[in-house]
């Protein structure tokens, strides 16, 4: 008897649309704290059409047209959800039974096509695999961000386990083959619900949703903290960094006189209130060019490690390169002494790192930097800063980087007739949207936290709440100095030798203290600012009977 084969009919994943069948899903912002519910509400109380979605709906929607708008994340109160509805592609799309769907989810990947801060990319794009990387795990563990090699990968399952796997009907040679395959990895997923019946009844539709992830607690340790590839091309990159570096290392053509000849540069150089940047220009008066000396010097022994750190004596050999003139004027003839640039920085650098190091005697001047000089210290400094960066590698999230823009794709995996395979359906890639920094003010209803009174039983009653233990050495130090020694810098370290002690204290007037404080720095920065009319708004509160 002939065995009749069932074609299967194609099914849509989709947001709403009405000119495009396969549109992306809906991408919504809510401001509640039970997002669900709200979702719920919204739905049923919006009149559904037998084709369609509704024109509009209660939600705020991410624009699919102009710049990316950024999400907010759940630390800011606001939540985003991804909405779309599953049917059958054929005449009249009905409804997908709920019961086809074996699994349903949704994968956020990140853009690197081109720049698209100022407006969405087209639909071509869009669905280009080269314009996307995906966040790929491994037995649970993150990888990070990777590209796709392929439009196959690209729409291949984000489960391993289903991908379809090379098979010669001999287990021991799939055994073999699947052991010398390079190791792949799964990508990230996040779960699609499907709505209460209820609700999917009202609609018409079989809607699915699912919690944009905005934020997230995995961190990856990256091998360093930054990357300077960028720095070592010419370029605009190369340029900055030239630029930030102090005069004493990239002015050419004359030799450079040296501040307070004759004296020592000792600890007292960096306890002068005259301050300087490092790529200031020169200044004019003797004091800024005791300032501009010590920032080079701070440059050198805080940027580049000179003095404090094995890395930083790489350098020495390039400052060897560099001449310093000596006068001397001691006996009838002047005598003048040339020698390398080296030790002498060397020396001042490590004053910057222990201040009981010994004093060096200023030379006169320093010879100019040879032609090519700058280029050869920048490509050292460098790799200096390579090593130190390497050394402090950081943690960093999936959505850390609030300049990246991200789109969201989803998929259901329908159970096919018996004994057939399930499908995989896609749908299209949202538009683009970025995250918005913890910092991103949203206009929601501020926080309130209530001060308590100043007067004598509000403060007697608040009573100790929190113990720090003191070591010694703290202790004698809070001990034996007086607020003004330590306001005008005369304050003694505190011996390690005595008794530790517990204090405790009111969290509440830990909590004025420091609010006393922040209002002191907001008036002392106001003058550089001007801040105060927008940072700090205080109303009356009448009085309550």
């Amino acid at each position: 008897m002939p065995i009749t084969s069932h074609a299967h009919h194609p099914v849509s994943l989709r947001g709403p649309s009405a000119q495009r069948p396969g549109a992306p899903a809906l991408l919504v912002d809510l401001q509640v704290d039970d997002f669900v519910a709200a979702l719920v509400a919204g739905l049923k109380g919006t009149t559904w059409h037998r084709f369609g979605w509704p024109a509009t709906l209660p939600f705020t929607q991410l624009p699919p047209l102009g710049a990316p708008r950024a999400l907010f994340q759940p630390i800011h109160r606001r939540f985003n959800l991804v909405l779309l509805d599953t049917c059958c592609a054929l005449f009249g799309t009905p409804r997908l039974d709920p019961r086809k769907i074996e699994s349903s989810g949704f994968v956020v990947r990140r853009w690197i096509g081109p720049d698209a801060h100022a407006g969405m990319p087209s639909a071509g794009e869009l669905a280009h695999h080269a314009h996307w990387q995906a966040w790929q795990e491994r037995d649970g563990e993150g990888l990070g961000w990777q590209g796709f090699s392929s439009a196959q990968q690209f729409d291949s399952d984000p489960d391993l386990s289903r991908r379809p796997q090379a098979r010669t009907g001999n287990a021991v040679v799939d055994a073999a083959l699947a052991a010398r395959a390079p190791q792949a990895a799964a990508e990230a997923t996040q779960p699609l619900y499907p709505l209460a019946p209820e609700v999917c009844d009202h609609a018409q539709r079989t809607l699915l949703f699912g919690l944009v992830p905005c934020s997230e607690a995995q961190r990856l340790q990256r091998g360093a903290a930054v990357d300077y590839s960028a720095v070592h091309a010419p370029g605009a990159d190369r340029d900055d960094f030239i630029a930030h570096l102090s005069p004493y290392l990239r002015r050419t053509g004359s030799a450079r006189a040296l501040p307070a000849v004759g004296s020592n540069f000792d600890a007292s150089w960096l306890a002068e209130e005259d301050a300087m940047a490092a790529d200031a220009p020169d200044p004019g008066t003797d004091a800024l060019l005791r300032a501009q000396f010590t920032a080079f010097i701070r440059q050198l022994a805080l940027e580049f490690g000179l003095g404090g750190e094995t890395d930083g004596e790489a350098l020495v050999p390039l400052l060897d390169e560099l001449r310093l003139t000596t006068i001397d004027r001691s006996e009838a003839l002047v005598r003048f002494r040339v020698e390398s640039a080296g030790a002498f920085l060397l020396a001042c650098a490590r004053v910057v790192h222990d201040a009981d190091a010994p004093g060096v005697t200023m030379p006169d001047q320093l010879a100019a930097i040879p032609a090519g000089w700058t280029e050869r210290f920048v490509d050292a400094a460098l790799a200096v800063l390579e090593a130190r960066s390497a050394k402090a590698s950081i943690l960093e999230g999936r959505y850390d980087d609030d300049q990246s823009l991200f789109a969201i794709r989803a998929f259901v995996r329908v159970r096919g007739e018996p004994g057939c395979p399930t499908r995989l359906v896609w749908s299209e890639m949202t538009p683009l949207y970025a995250i918005a920094p913890w910092h991103a003010s949203t206009g929601s209803p501020q926080a309130r936290i209530a001060l308590p009174s100043l007067n004598a039983a509000s403060l007697r009653a608040m009573t100790p709440n929190v113990a720090f233990e003191l070591p010694p050495e703290l202790q004698n130090l809070l001990a034996r100095n007086s607020p003004k020694a330590m306001l005008a810098g005369k304050a003694e370290k505190g011996s390690e030798l005595g008794l530790g002690w517990i204090c405790s204290f009111s969290i509440p007037i830990i909590t004025i203290c420091a609010f006393i404080v922040l209002n002191i720095v907001l008036h002392l920065l106001e003058i550089i600012f001007h801040w105060l009319p927008f940072v700090k708004i205080c109303l009356p509160i009448p009085r309550k009977k």
